[in-house]
Formats: structure tokens, C-alpha cells, sequence
């Protein structure tokens, strides 16, 4: 789910989910980290108390850790917004497994589903 995000400010606390090969062996955990340097392009964060070697650089327009392979973490602005985003996941799976293969269609009557497309005409976006 794609956010719009406000231009960090230096000082301020963000959370770091660990993802990919990050959370691979391990669970998946939302860390603390503090925006240190804000600069044109991207701006850096680091784990509160960390060090200088443990800084990780982001992208100012979409949030995304700037890599040149796979990223190792995520950036919310609160644990909220991770829970959120872990619902919505959760419903679209739900929604996308109701209908999977033709099931649930013929249970459904033409006025929901018509409901149901209204509600996707109002919120998709198309490629």
C-alpha cells in the first residue's frame, strides 16, 4: 500500500520494518529508528542509540531504502500504520480467495455485485 509521506525533519522517530532477506531467520520486528540527516534526495535514520555504521539511507519521495539489490527494511510512521497495513493485506487475501476460481459467484446477487464493482470503479487505479 503506497502512502504519501511528508518530508521527514531531523530528530524525528520513525519505525523500521525488517523484510526480505532481513526476515528471512527471524521474526519480524518493528525497531525505533531516528531521521539524522535529511538532504535533497534521501535522508538517513538510524536505531535509536546506534551508531554512525548503523545508518540506512532512504529515498525523500516514496520512503524506500535506497539499495542496489533487495532492501532489509520498511519505514512507517507509526506502529499503527504497520497495523493497518497488515489488515488491509489480510482483507485484500480474504477478498481475493472469495472469489478465487469463479467461488462465491453465483452466491452473490447481481445488486451486490454491483455494489462491489462500484466500490472498486471509486478506489482503483488503472494501468
Amino acid at each position: 500500500m503506497a502512502i504519501k509521506h511528508e518530508k521527514p525533519e531531523v530528530g524525528q522517530i520513525l519505525y523500521s520494518l525488517n523484510v526480505g532477506n532481513a526476515a528471512r531467520r527471524s521474526e519480524q520486528n518493528l525497531t525505533p529508528v531516528e531521521v539524522v540527516k535529511v538532504g535533497r534526495k534521501y535522508f538517513t535514520c538510524k536505531p535509536e542509540g546506534g551508531s554512525r555504521y548503523s545508518e540506512t539511507q532512504y529515498h525523500l519521495d516514496d520512503w524506500t531504502e535506497k539499495s542496489d539489490y533487495s532492501v532489509n527494511s520498511v519505514l512507517f510512521t507509526s506502529p499503527q500504520e504497520w497495523e493497518d497495513e497488515k489488515e488491509s493485506i489480510q482483507i485484500c487475501k480474504k477478498i481475493w480467495k472469495a472469489f478465487e476460481y469463479g467461488k462465491n459467484v453465483e452466491k452473490l446477487s447481481i445488486s451486490d455485485l454491483r455494489l462491489i464493482e462500484n466500490v472498486l470503479d471509486r478506489n482503483t487505479i488503472e494501468d
